[in-house]
Order: structure tokens, then sequence, then C-alpha cells
């Protein structure tokens, strides 16, 4: 059984304190995102689990065993990079093998073992052609072929699809979720896309300056964040955010008020009054009759997304433009004034910590 386990690890370069007493258990066949912006420690972890990086603090386990100071090639794990770093003189086979070859393991059985990958991998018609023959994404699966062939335990991947376009990056999405169906491994997977995140991932581990803001499930950490940070970076369009404060109605129910604005906030019951952040994501705000609107907004531009459109508002009560998700029949048009309302029981408050209240 492949669980892997991280208990206070830190790595420091210096005086730069990249990795903070990271704790995190991943269980046998997990598949764990770790996501965050750049600089933020995720590709660090990686590398010392992977062995590549030394560990300054804490240890690593994978299957109980202690591996914090066991060599990269003893640890059981494959690493798949976001260069495809082929041997460009190699066969796409010649590559996927290449690590048994440096083993000595017969060449039949090699020869068995790649035809295996290829067909897990469905790329058997390209095991004759060298990397430069090779498309970004064919590239990509025949360096993922070379991990899969040593049967890791654990399968790390950094960025793996960062250097494809667009649409090829969705393609690839699909392929590394139906491979982590065929494999009975545990793979951790890094990326500063939270869609990739959102879409691979059993569980989603949330970084930020070297420290673990959130784990939990992608529906989780969507609907229920711990913080602002995690509330801004998971979902897109991003969370609008604004300055509000909690007041007390006359009868001494707790309300949140930003700009005209006033909602009830029954939840918050007991909470001392005082500054504190909305935040609310654009589908949780809709265009509404004059009657039911809260606020009104000016459209300043609209952004047609194909199945779905956005609107930016410019409001009395935020610097920044407000996010609305319209509905597939609106039809508005940027300089235009429309009523909106905020979805009740949808929004979420955040504290002068940044802490959801």
């Amino acid at each position: 059984m492949a669980e892997l386990a991280l208990h206070g690890v830190s790595k420091r370069f210096g005086s730069v304190l990249a990795v903070d007493g990271v704790d995190l258990a991943i269980a046998h066949g997990e598949f764990v995102v770790l996501v965050g912006p750049s600089g933020c420690g995720k590709s660090t972890t990686l590398r010392m689990i992977s062995g590549l990086e030394s560990v300054s603090e804490g240890r690593i386990l994978i299957g109980g065993s202690d591996v914090t100071n066991i060599a990269p090639a003893r640890r059981g794990v494959a690493m798949v990079f976001q260069s495809y770093a082929l041997f460009p003189h190699m066969t796409a086979a010649q590559n996927i093998g290449f690590g048994l070859r440096l083993a000595k393991v017969p060449k039949a059985e090699i020869a068995r073992r790649v035809a295996d990958v290829a067909a897990t991998l469905q790329i058997e018609e390209l095991l004759g052609r060298y990397p430069r023959e090779l498309s970004g994404g064919q590239r990509q699966r025949v360096a993922i072929g070379r991990s899969i062939i040593r049967d890791p335990q654990v399968f790390l991947f950094d960025e793996p699809l960062s250097n494809l376009d667009a649409a090829l990056r969705v393609r690839m999405r699909l392929e590394i979720a139906r491979l982590r169906d065929r494999l009975d491994a545990t793979m951790v997977y890094v990326t500063h896309d939270q869609t990739e995140a959102m879409t691979l991932a059993d569980r989603i581990v949330v970084f930020n300056q070297g420290r673990i803001e959130q784990v939990g499930a992608p529906d989780q950490l969507y609907a229920s964040p711990a913080n602002r940070f995690v509330a801004g970076f998971i979902g897109a369009p991003a969370m609008n955010f604004v300055p509000a404060a909690i007041e007390a109605d006359e009868g001494g129910e707790p309300q949140v008020r930003f700009g005209p604005v006033s909602l009830p906030a029954g939840r918050l019951q007991g909470a001392a009054p005082g500054t504190v952040t909305l935040g609310v994501r654009p589908e949780h705000l809709y265009i509404a009759t004059e009657a039911d609107a809260d606020f009104r907004g000016r459209v300043e531009i609209v952004e047609k997304l194909g199945a779905e459109s956005l609107a930016y508002l410019q409001t009395e009560f935020s610097a920044e433009p407000v996010t609305i998700k319209l509905a597939e029949d609106a039809l508005v048009r940027p300089g235009d004034e429309v009523p909106v309302r905020v979805a009740r029981e949808r929004f979420h408050l955040f504290g002068e910590t940044g802490a959801v209240l």
C-alpha cells in the first residue's frame, strides 16, 4: 500500500523558508493536487517527496517507511516533469524502456512491458517515432509512459501540462483522469491552474507562502473556503470581494451592510459589530426586478464566453468591478444600469485576518 505522509516538513534555502511545517496524509490510490500561486512552495514540496530536494526539518513516509534520507531511486516514486526530458536520439519505445535497460531487465521483458504501457496510453503507433516527430501531447504521453513502466508506488506530476496549448491541455486532462482510473497508484499533482485542480483531484491542497491554507474535496473548497485566500484562488471567474460591516438592527439581530444593501446574517448570532469583507461568487448575483433588487450597477464590459456570459459592473460601494454571471437570455449591453440581487445564504464573510466568519 502506497500511503504517503508528511510530518512537519520544512525547507530552507539560506534565510528563506520556502516550505513551513507541512503536515499532510495521502491515502493509497488517492489523487491529490497541490495548488497555489508561483513561489508558494508546492513544487518544492513535490521535489522533497521525490528526493530531488533535501528536507530541512520533518519526515516523509511512503507505505509506512521513512524515506526522508533515502535516495530518489529507492523511494518507489516516479516523476513527470513540466519539460518532457526525452532523449532526442531514441525512439518513443526506447525512451519508455530506458530505465529498465539501465536496470539490466531482459530485452524480451522490456519489450513486453513497453507494449503494455503503450496500450494503456494508446500510443502503440508512436513507438517507432523520435521525439522530433511527435506533438507536444504525444511527447508528454511518452514521458508519462517512462514513469508508468517502473510500476512505482507514487506518481508525482510537476505541472505536466503547462507547456501545452489550451485545447491540448483539456485533452490531456482527460487522458490523465483516465489513467488514474486504470492504475492502482497514489498520485500527487502540482499545478498553478485551479481548473486542473478542480477537474482532476480527489482532494486539493491549497498552498500559500509555504503553508497549507486548506485541504478538501474540490466541491468543499469551492462552497466552504476557510479564508479569503482560498475563496479568491478557487473558482473561475473569481469571487467578488467588497468592503462591508456587521451592524445590529432594531431588534439586535446582526445584519451585513455594504453600500445601500443590508442582508440578514443569522449565522453570525452574537458576532460583534465591525468591518468585514463580503465575498459572493458571480453565479450568486443575478439581474432582478426593480422591486427585488439589492443594488444597481452600471455595465462596464460584457464578456461572452460561448456557453456563458459575464458582466462587469461599476457600483458605488466597490472600487473594483463586480462580476455577475448572466442568464442565457439576458440582454445586457455596456452602459446599461441593471438591478442586481444577492442570493440569500450564498455569500461569505471574512474577518480582518482573512478567516471566514
